[in-house]
């Protein structure tokens, strides 16, 4: 159970920080998973926390890496083969051998062989934690594109070095010759058992797909199961599991078209619980970081042999000295991005400053074995306290100087007019479908609720909320006084029902004297109109007795008639009838006519005030008496809101087609909002096939 607990809690922590993350963009969202981990390891399950390595690259790495192959343009990167091997493999070799070279110097203490396990450590790059930086800024899109390609290879490339680095350590011995020959064989026999085991896992998700096994239960569990699968065949025959991962991933990429040939629920769901998995892994990871870190810190401080101060000065050379040539690479475009010339520095500083070091280099850091003949690994907490240090400096040293080097990202669609031409579009076909249905309200108001609710994910406004109910209340006293008054319901039935009301609106407010007002002015007007209404009955009577006495024989045989009449309406007063079963259906009858006629009442009310500005408020009190109708009110109305939301997405086609031809709407607003509509229209038509 405490490993339950303890991967419960580090996933809870991932959620809080990529919460928090939004409402403070400008620190990018690692530091925030960093720090929930820094707070959760105060809890006394983490004070020793220890990951298996093994484990780390399994579950976390292996998923990553295929997720990222998956995505990757397969022909944009065999267009640039060149420049992935000059960045990730040549560059990725030259670092490391500088920077080994380099740890041994600053730190003597340091085995040679563990001093190039630490530059192998810190070599590879995040284009994820670029991107988590960059997100409002205009990368250059060479510079990005390089990013990107050299991130999916340069984690083998370091990864290969560090398993060469731990072996000579670990055996004493080393050559160069047999270590550039395992490199060789390890690096490019992963990516070519990736890419056997990639197109055998195709082959069988295809097979799946064809012969009637698209399920989502089905393939979903396949394709998360599949990097594991192959990672762990590659590591079993000693061959590097990353390369074959994204080997397979690249297989999957090219075969897109193919694997495109299912439903597209089956394709929507793929995507989702790729992308929730994939942002789940990657705020793991720094979360991890965060937890770690303390019990780091006080193992180095336990250790005397070594000092605080050089290693955080190693960590700052490394970062320094990587920065460096990066820049010379780039600079002298021995990257072969073929900057123009002009824009060769500017493209140079970019990208030193973009080799972000994250999810790879934490995982190898995190990899060192835990012990070595039987005793603690040597210098295991000083080699992840350095690569923590160069994580964070890659990430704060951008964090401060990109924004001052790079032009804010034009997007070519604002947020925030794409938003309002969305809940504008939602009113003309909300306004549209109550002019074209008058005779269906029930089914016409729960399209637009549903409409309403797509256009924004907006909190309503609570004032307002309460605001409109308070209106929508006195619009339904009303509707029942004129019932009453006209004598269409008894006026028990009409007393009884506001009784109702006021109780059940007493939740939908807090001022409680806004319904009593409601209720003194409704007992008010009836009290009057019993008044007036016994006032003419009065009148009538004398009326009648006047006439009676004018064409009685005698006036005591009118006195007679007149007292006769008397007692038979006492008799009717004091004798009433008893419930029965028609009594009942005719008490239900008057209350669902009182029900029909307030839900027609109060839905007119929201269609004349809804307007692209009160629009989620208007939903919410519309929510509320959808909700209340369908209890009073058990009819289906399925076949007919199925043709109201064709006749919606119809009306929000030709909103934008209107928009445009009037050039009231730019064109790639109007492509974007075609593509909302699209991604409704088929969500829905999934669901409701679902549920046929």
């Amino acid at each position: 159970m405490e490993v339950f607990y303890a991967v419960l809690l580090l996933v809870l922590a991932t959620i809080v920080a990529n919460t928090i993350y939004p409402y403070f963009p400008a620190i990018p969202q690692a530091f925030y998973q960093i720090f929930a981990g820094a707070i959760l390891s105060l809890v006394p399950l983490y004070h020793h926390f220890v990951l298996e390595p093994e484990v780390f690259m399994l579950l976390i790495i292996a998923p990553l890496m295929f997720y990222d192959g998956r995505n990757t343009n397969a022909q944009e990167l065999r267009r640039n083969v060149g420049s992935i091997m000059s960045v990730a493999v040549v560059l990725a070799i030259l670092t490391v051998v500088l920077m080994g070279y380099l740890s041994h110097a600053i730190l003597a203490t340091l085995p040679l062989a563990l001093a190039f396990a630490l530059a192998a450590i810190v070599t590879p790059t995040d284009a994820v934690a670029v991107s988590s930086i960059t997100t409002n800024m205009a990368v250059p899109e060479r510079v990005m594109g390089m990013l990107e390609r050299e991130s999916l290879f340069n984690d083998a490339s370091g990864l290969v070095a560090f398993s060469l680095a731990l072996t000579a350590f670990t055996t004493g011995k080393f050559s160069v010759g047999g270590g550039l020959k395992h490199f060789l064989v390890v690096f490019f026999g992963g990516l070519l058992i990736g890419i056997i085991l990639g197109i055998f896992a195709v082959w069988i998700r295809v097979f799946l797909v064809r012969s009637g096994k698209d399920s989502a239960s089905v393939i979903v569990p396949y394709d998360v199961l599949v990097p594991f699968l192959i990672y762990l065949a590659a590591e079993h025959v000693g061959l590097s599991g990353i390369l074959a991962v994204v080997a397979a991933g690249l297989m999957y990429s090219l075969s897109s078209n193919q694997l495109r040939l299912s439903s597209t629920q089956l394709q929507l769901v793929t995507r989702s619980t790729w992308h929730f998995l994939t942002s789940i892994l990657n705020g793991f990871v720094f979360v991890l970081l965060g937890v770690s870190l303390p019990t780091v810190w006080v193992n180095i401080q336990q250790d005397t042999s070594k000092t605080l101060p050089s290693l955080i000065f190693l960590a700052v050379v490394l970062y320094l000295v990587m920065l460096a040539l990066r820049y010379l690479w780039i600079r002298f475009d021995w990257a072969l991005i073929h900057s123009k010339p002009h824009e060769r520095r500017l493209n140079a500083v970019i990208g030193a400053l973009s080799g972000v070091h994250g999810t790879i280099t934490l995982a190898m850091a995190f990899s060192l074995p835990l012990t070595l003949n039987g005793q603690a690994f040597p210098f295991r907490n000083s080699l992840i306290f350095v690569a923590a240090v160069v994580i964070i400096l890659s990430l704060l040293v951008p964090t401060l100087v990109m924004p001052h080097i790079l032009p804010s990202k034009e997007t070519a669609v604002d947020p925030a007019e794409a938003l309002q031409q969305r809940k504008a579009l939602v009113a003309y076909a909300s306004e549209r479908l109550v002019q074209e249905n008058p005779s269906n309200p029930s089914a016409t108001q729960a399209v637009i609720e549903v409409l309403n609710s797509q256009a924004t994910a907006e909190r309503p406004d609570k004032r307002k909320v309460r605001e409109l109910l308070n209106q929508a209340t006195q619009i339904e006293v009303q509707t029942v006084q004129e019932l009453a008054d006209q004598g269409v319901i008894p006026s028990g039935y009409a007393n009884r029902y506001v009784r109702l009301l006021v109780i059940k609106s007493q939740m939908n407010s807090n001022n409680p004297f806004i319904n009593l007002t409601l209720w003194l002015k409704f007992v008010g007007h009836r009290l009057t109109h019993m008044v007036t209404r016994r006032r003419h009955r009065e009148q009538r009577i004398a009326l009648q007795q006047q006439r009676l006495a004018q064409t009685a024989p005698t006036a005591d045989q009118a006195a007679q008639q007149a007292q006769r009449i008397a007692q038979e309406r006492q008799q009717s007063l004091v004798h009433r009838p008893a419930r029965t079963p028609q009594t009942e259906a005719k008490r239900r009858e008057n209350f669902l006519r009182i029900e029909n006629d307030i839900y027609t009442h109060v839905a007119n009310f929201l269609n004349e005030v809804s307007s692209v500005d009160n629009q989620t408020e208007v939903n919410a009190v519309r929510n509320y008496y959808n909700a209340r109708h369908r209890r009073f009110v058990s009819q289906e109305t399925t076949d007919l809101e199925n043709e109201l939301f064709i006749q919606a997405f119809q009306y929000e086609y030709t909103y934008i087609r209107q928009q445009r031809s009037a050039n009231l709407m730019s064109p790639a607003l109007a492509d974007e909002l075609y593509q909302q509509i699209s991604t409704d229209q088929m969500l829905y038509m999934q669901e409701n096939a679902g549920t046929d």
